[in-house]
């Protein structure tokens, strides 16, 4: 079947060695097959006239050429001058050392910065879809403009200077749609952060439950199987002793976004922070067939998104901490708890239980999940990540030995 134009995502790659660009062209081209087409520049100056020359819709690219002279900095400030104009997105793949390139590429508005040192290709691939998605999003606005435009015409009958001017207003429209939605997130972020600092975070699954009438307010449990991750971070008491109130928290709200990205993402339900853990819930309060999978992927991918804040976090605060996480699934009472001043959908009973005793005995960056989850794994988990059975183990609060097992990502 033949893409149409409109379906293609346009990759202009500019990378210097060409082992690097067959090596990440070839992974594009494997989760994506014909959905992209990659131009290959292998020189800066050539790459930044490209640029100028072609509809994009994504740049990749190194900050290191051999023909270039100037600091990495200097480089990744280029590429982002000469792609914002342009409004095309920007993903860096760079073998840098220095550790002040990822924070640089945040403030400068870079989609996201891989590191081809330690390249994890679920993370990469789950960012690239993400990205992805906003684009086709951007498309299928312009399209449908267009398209609406074209039909105008047809219907009306115009001059050549009519559709000129309509196709300005058309293109300003579109800014404007565009500046909208923008606002819209940094409304929408200003409030979740504002939410976050008093401790009155409503998690949107809950908001668009009781939005669409799914989800009753009334003070009822009910029992349900769902699938829950306790986290909580190694070394964070020491943290809090020796650094100022102002850079714990600093560092809490660092953490806390990051992991909050990757739970939403996999459509878990944060249901509350504690001190420096979180607890969240999946399959809950809409049933979901797939939790236990959702929970599994989402908490290998919180491992592997807080690999990549270590360094930074080491340069900044002194110490490298550690993450741990627990996952349980089964039967669960849940609805609403608290007092008619103020409502906390969450669940209790031993899955909430045998997650949170998981949580406290996994060994550092390592995920220990129960034998209720495990053995409810479609067949192809089998071979998607490494399992360690350990030995059997007496859960506090619950008789006899319970089968454990620690899972941890492929390299």
């Amino acid at each position: 079947m033949e893409l149409e134009k409109e379906e293609i995502v346009r990759i202009l790659f500019i990378e210097p060695k060409q082992k690097s660009f067959d090596i990440l062209s070839g992974l594009l081209k494997n989760w994506f097959q014909d959905y992209v087409e990659i131009v290959w520049r292998s020189q800066f100056y050539n790459g930044m006239e490209e640029l100028k020359k072609g509809n994009f819709d994504l740049l990749i690219s190194d900050i290191i050429f051999p023909e270039k002279s100037d600091s990495e900095e200097t480089n990744l400030t280029e590429i982002a001058d000469a792609a914002g104009p342009l409004e095309v997105p920007i993903i860096i793949f760079s073998s840098s050392n220095d550790k002040n390139m990822p924070i640089l590429s945040f403030q400068l508005g870079i989609s996201e910065y891989f590191s081809k040192k330690r390249i994890k290709k679920s993370l990469i691939e789950h960012r690239f879809r993400n990205l992805f998605r906003e684009i086709y999003r951007k498309k299928v606005i312009s399209l449908q403009m267009d398209d609406s435009l074209r039909r105008f015409q047809e219907l009306y009958g115009m001059n050549q200077t009519e559709i000129q001017d309509l196709n300005s207003l058309v293109k300003k429209f579109k800014k404007e749609l565009e500046k909208e939605y923008e606002e819209k997130l940094k409304l929408d972020f200003e409030k979740k952060k504002m939410q976050n600092v008093f401790g009155m975070y409503v998690d949107p699954i809950v908001v668009e439950s009781i939005m669409n009438n799914s989800l009753s307010l009334e003070q009822k449990g009910h029992v349900q199987e769902i699938s829950v991750i306790f986290s909580d971070i190694r070394g964070y008491t020491t943290l809090s002793e020796k650094q100022k109130p102002d850079q714990v928290i600093s560092f809490l709200n660092e953490y806390f976004t990051s992991m909050t990205e990757v739970i939403l993402g996999y459509g878990g339900m944060i249901d509350k922070y504690i001190g420096d853990s979180i607890m969240c819930l999946f399959g809950v309060p809409i049933a979901q067939p797939d939790h236990r999978q959702n929970a599994l992927d989402c908490a290998i991918e919180m491992l592997q998104v807080f690999q990549l804040w270590q360094p930074k976090w080491q340069e900044i605060y002194g110490f490298t901490p550690q993450l741990g996480i627990g996952i349980a699934s089964g039967n669960a009472i849940v609805g609403n708890v608290g007092s008619f001043q103020k409502l906390s959908y969450t669940a209790v009973g031993d899955t909430v239980n045998m997650a949170a005793r998981l949580e406290s005995m996994a060994k550092p960056m390592h995920v220990y999940v129960s034998e209720g989850l495990y053995n409810h794994l479609p067949d192809e988990y089998a071979t998607r990540y490494i399992y360690e059975e350990l030995e059997p183990v007496k859960i506090k609060g619950k008789e006899g030995l319970h089968r454990i097992l620690s899972v941890q990502p492929k390299s």
